[in-house]
This record gives structure tokens, C-alpha cells and sequence, in this order.
């Protein structure tokens, strides 16, 4: 792989440029954003718009710009493979499935609590798992060019059924999120800041650190995945509901343990994230 294209400048997009930058890659970068485009160019992303074909153009826009830019393809071109970092995947998904040029759904699991302002991170993707959805415009070759991107990050290659993606992340990530705005809310609405500044705990800060993402990124992701966070959201409350009507203290201990067990096995696994 020689020359990559990414089309969003903002926190994902700019790091995956200066990542592959420091690789050796050759890397084309495009944003309606003229701040974005002034801070990639500083970072060495070529923000020239005209270039030859490049190996891979990367959409890193908002879930809902993706959707929007692969409706209008006639933009796509000059590329050999194409890949979105969309944090859904069946709608783009079925999009992609109409195109000429190959392509694939992906979503790297990395990223930064408050994605508003930020320092160049490109390290986010060093071991990240990048989950992948074939399409049926996907090739054996865009698939390639897929893995040879991958190596260079230095992440894990994993691929996924689109639905079975988008109902797995509505339960990891989805549904943690609105947990975490209705905790700050509870908080905001009760308390004052300084009340709860005095007291609030790791607990706390590690539950609701999820409420810093940008909303507008949040939205999208609801949008397009309403159906599974509704299903979901109602098996949450009916656990929580069973929590509630645990009145034994053995019963509880039990619930907890259990709950524990998974959890200490899951960081024993895959390691536990820091929660800045």
C-alpha cells in the first residue's frame, strides 16, 4: 500500500492520517471543515483534492454524512478499495452493497471519551480490533488491500454479519451510553456540581465518562440503530427490575458474583482500558 485518501478530518480521521503518515503512507486528506483542513495540513496530510488513484479512500465522517456521501457516488473515485469508520454498519452497509468500486464496512474500537477538542493521538488504533462487514461489492482484492492497511496499524482484523455487528455494539456501546447521560442527569437535576464534586468517586467518573462524547456523534448513532437500542433498553430495565426484587442478601451475593466472575474474566482476556 502506497497512498491512502481520508475523507473527515476530524478526531478518528486526522490520527488515522498521521498514523499511516509515520508508516510511510502517502496520505490525501478532504474536510468541509476549514479548521480541520489547516490542522491536517500542519500534521503533513496532503489536503491538495487533486491526486492520482489512490490504494484506499477511508469515509471518517459522522455515521449519518457516510450515508449521505455514499448516496451521491458520484464522488467516489480514483480508489481501488473503499472503507467507512462508521460506528453502525447495516445501513451504510446496504449502500455499499450498490457500488461499482469495492467496499467494506468497518468500525476500529478506539477512540477518546471527549472527542470535542484533543491532541493528535494516532495511537488509538495501535491494537485496536477493527471489525469488518463484508458487502456484495466487497472483492478478494479490496479485502486484501483491508488486511495490508490493518498490518500497518498494527490492529486486530475482525469480521462481523452487519446486523449481528450493529445489535452486539447497541449492548456495548449504546445502551452504556445512555446509562451514563441518565446518571449526569440524576446528578444535575438533584444536586449542585460541587456537591457532587466533593463526593463523586471512581465509580462515578468511570460510569459516566461516556456522557463527554460529542452528541452529534451520538445521535447518529441512534438513528441508525433505534430498533436494537430500543430492544435492548427494555431487556435493561426488566434486569434492573429483577435487581430490585432480589430482597435476600444471599440472593443478591449471588447476582453479584456472578456478575463479577464475567467481568474479572472478560479483563483477563482483553485487558482493562484506561478510563481517560
Amino acid at each position: 500500500m502506497k497512498s491512502v485518501r481520508i475523507i473527515g478530518l476530524g478526531l478518528m480521521g486526522t490520527n488515522l492520517g498521521v498514523n499511516l503518515i509515520g508508516k510511510g503512507i502517502k496520505v490525501y486528506g478532504d474536510d468541509i471543515n476549514d479548521f480541520a483542513i489547516k490542522r491536517a495540513d500542519k500534521l503533513g496530510i496532503d489536503v491538495n483534492k487533486t491526486h492520482d488513484e489512490v490504494d484506499l479512500t477511508i469515509l471518517a465522517m459522522p455515521i449519518n454524512k457516510i450515508i449521505s456521501y455514499l448516496k451521491d457516488n458520484k464522488k467516489l473515485n480514483n480508489t481501488k478499495a473503499l472503507l467507512d469508520i462508521g460506528g453502525t454498519k447495516q445501513e451504510i452497509c446496504d449502500l455499499m452493497d450498490k457500488l461499482d468500486i469495492p467496499s467494506i464496512g468497518g468500525h476500529p474500537m478506539c477512540g477518546i471519551a471527549d472527542n470535542n477538542a484533543w491532541e493528535p493521538s494516532p495511537e488509538i488504533y495501535e491494537k485496536a480490533t477493527f471489525l469488518l462487514c463484508e458487502t456484495k461489492s466487497t472483492s478478494e482484492d479490496s479485502k486484501t488491500i483491508i488486511s495490508n492497511f490493518l498490518k500497518l496499524l498494527n490492529a486486530e482484523e475482525v469480521w462481523i454479519d452487519r446486523e449481528k455487528h450493529d445489535e452486539i455494539i447497541s449492548i456495548t456501546s449504546h445502551i452504556p451510553h445512555l446509562i451514563s447521560s441518565a446518571l449526569v442527569g440524576i446528578a444535575r437535576d438533584d444536586y449542585e456540581i460541587n456537591e457532587i464534586m466533593g463526593m463523586a468517586a471512581g465509580g462515578f467518573d468511570g460510569a459516566t465518562r461516556l456522557t463527554r462524547t460529542n452528541p452529534e456523534m451520538i445521535i447518529d448513532m441512534y438513528d441508525t440503530n433505534s430498533k436494537n437500542i430500543n430492544k435492548f433498553l427494555k431487556v435493561f430495565l426488566k434486569e434492573m427490575s429483577e435487581i430490585m426484587d432480589l430482597q435476600e442478601r444471599e440472593e443478591l451475593i449471588d447476582y453479584l458474583s456472578s456478575s463479577v466472575e464475567w467481568r474479572r474474566a472478560l479483563s483477563d482476556k482483553f485487558g482493562e482500558r484506561s478510563l481517560s
